[in-house]
């Protein structure tokens, strides 16, 4: 008995399981060669700003310029604002200039300028240090619509760059803020006490051991 085999339509319902999945793989890789340039130009460019920001706030004189795009020395001392003038100032204008230089420097790379750039500058300040954040979002939207599958229809790249500011005088003043501090709570709660009877058995372990006499020779 022989049975006919019918391979009529075999092809079509090949081409409806893996015509989904090619649909699937094309869409990701088109996703993947927009994501990946893009970030790591505005992370290039973050990058940029936040250092170039947190310079100018630092001690070394040393300043951008956003329109060269190129820094430069100030060597009159007269041209530099005072404390209050560039803490204000700089709040002012941290986010114009951040804007200018991420644009500029982003548009010097090869991914897509397509879609929405929207810019964030500020600073944080710690305890001992003072941190410049700059944060750059690009959305793009109407890329691939793909529900049946859950493709998104709109794609968003966030990146977030920091740079802290190097500033001798704030530093030594926060350390000695930071200093005060501990020296009152350990006179508040005692913890000299302890200190001092801790430092004065270490002594005595040292003396046991020999350590002290080995140190000094």
């Amino acid at each position: 008995m022989s049975v006919i085999k019918d391979t009529k339509g075999d092809a079509i319902v090949e081409a409806t399981i893996l015509f989904p999945l090619m649909i699937m793989v094309f869409a990701a890789l088109v996703m993947l060669a927009i994501y990946l340039p893009t970030r790591a130009a505005l992370q290039r460019a973050t990058q940029y700003a936040a250092t170039a920001l947190a310079t100018e706030r630092s001690d070394t004189w040393l300043f951008f310029d956003e329109n060269a795009m190129t820094y430069y020395w100030e060597t009159d001392k007269k041209n530099l604002e005072n404390v209050y003038a560039a803490l204000f100032s700089g709040i002012r204008d941290a986010q114009n200039k951040g804007d200018k230089i991420v644009k500029y420097t982003e548009s010097r790379g090869l991914s897509s300028k397509a879609g929405k750039l929207s810019i964030d500058c500020y600073s944080v300040n710690k305890i001992v240090y003072t941190e410049i954040v700059v944060t750059a979002t690009r959305e793009f939207n109407d890329l691939i619509e793909l529900p049946l599958i859950g493709f998104p229809k709109t794609l968003s790249i966030t990146v977030t760059s920091t740079a802290v500011v190097q500033n001798g005088d704030e530093f030594i003043r926060n350390m000695d803020l930071a200093v005060d501090f501990i020296s009152y709570i350990g006179e508040k709660f005692g913890l000299t006490d302890i200190a001092d009877t801790i430092s004065s058995n270490w002594k005595k372990v040292e003396d046991f051991f020999g350590w002290r006499g080995t140190n000094n020779g």
